[in-house]
């Protein structure tokens, strides 16, 4: 038996990068898996893609912005009405999403717009599922933070480190709420994945600058892949990680230790 047969997931961001990695693992496993993402047209190349060799059945594309409450009600009903058995929320969908520059250069708004994907998008799916959850008497969600958190660094991203910080504190706080509920509620905290993006954080050489500096600093001195990644996934969204809750797990090749 597959680790996740029978489950559903709903994967944030999962159109793309480190988010469709997720949907393929969990696809794998066994789940049928909900692919959410702001981006239309992601959304249906990485449903079409999934769909294949006799998987249709097991997934779902949705157009979704997580910031968009409404729009996020209507996802989750359409995931559990299409659906039973135990859900997974992988709260995946976020980013730093703007170029790096000094603290007082960003505007408000630019400053809302990062905190409300990466945050605030992540207590709204939360609350759309906890209920569905909640019946079940059973639950995992899995947030996406970062190791960033635990370093104040790189410098030029205070939105973004802010906002993976709140999702930290997010998760201790719903694994605390929710435990007698049976929803379990962890974190994920990645290194530095190289994956591509539509948006240009850092610039191609300082990119490879920090890639070679994070490496050199770990204990296992390489790269981190998506692949990296998708072990801890599965882990958490399993039975097997049915006694782990309220807990942050780096996964970055020894980066930090805290």
């Amino acid at each position: 038996m597959s680790t996740l047969e029978g489950r559903s997931a709903i994967v944030t961001g999962g159109g793309q990068g480190l988010g469709w990695e997720y949907a393929k693992r969990l696809l794998l496993a066994g789940a049928s898996v909900a692919v959410v993402d702001v981006v239309p047209e992601a959304v249906a190349a990485a449903a079409d893609t999934l769909g294949r060799n006799g998987r249709a059945d097991r997934v779902l594309a949705h157009t979704c912005d997580v910031t968009d409450e409404e729009a996020v009600a209507a996802m989750v009903s359409r995931v559990t009405e299409t659906w039973s058995g135990p859900l997974i929320l992988i709260n995946n969908a976020g980013g730093a999403m703007l170029p790096s520059q000094p603290m007082e250069s960003f505007s408000r708004a630019e400053w809302d717009h990062v905190l409300g994907v990466n945050l605030t998008g992540a207590w709204l799916c939360a609350k759309a599922i906890v209920p569905a959850m909640r019946t079940e008497g059973y639950g995992k969600i899995i947030n996406i933070s970062s190791t960033m958190v635990s370093k104040g660094w790189p410098i030029g991203l205070a939105p973004y480190i802010a906002a993976k910080a709140g999702v930290v504190g997010l998760t201790r706080a719903l694994a605390k709420e929710l435990g007698p509920d049976g929803i379990r509620v962890n974190a994920i905290a990645p290194g530095y994945v190289p994956v591509s993006t539509k948006k240009t954080v850092h610039k191609p050489e300082a990119a490879i600058a920090l890639r070679e500096r994070i490496a050199g600093e770990q204990c296992l001195p390489r790269t981190q892949v998506p692949e990296d990644l998708c072990g801890p996934i599965e882990f958490l969204s399993s039975a097997e990680s049915d006694f782990v809750t309220g807990q942050v797990i780096n996964v970055d090749g020894g980066w930090v230790f805290d």
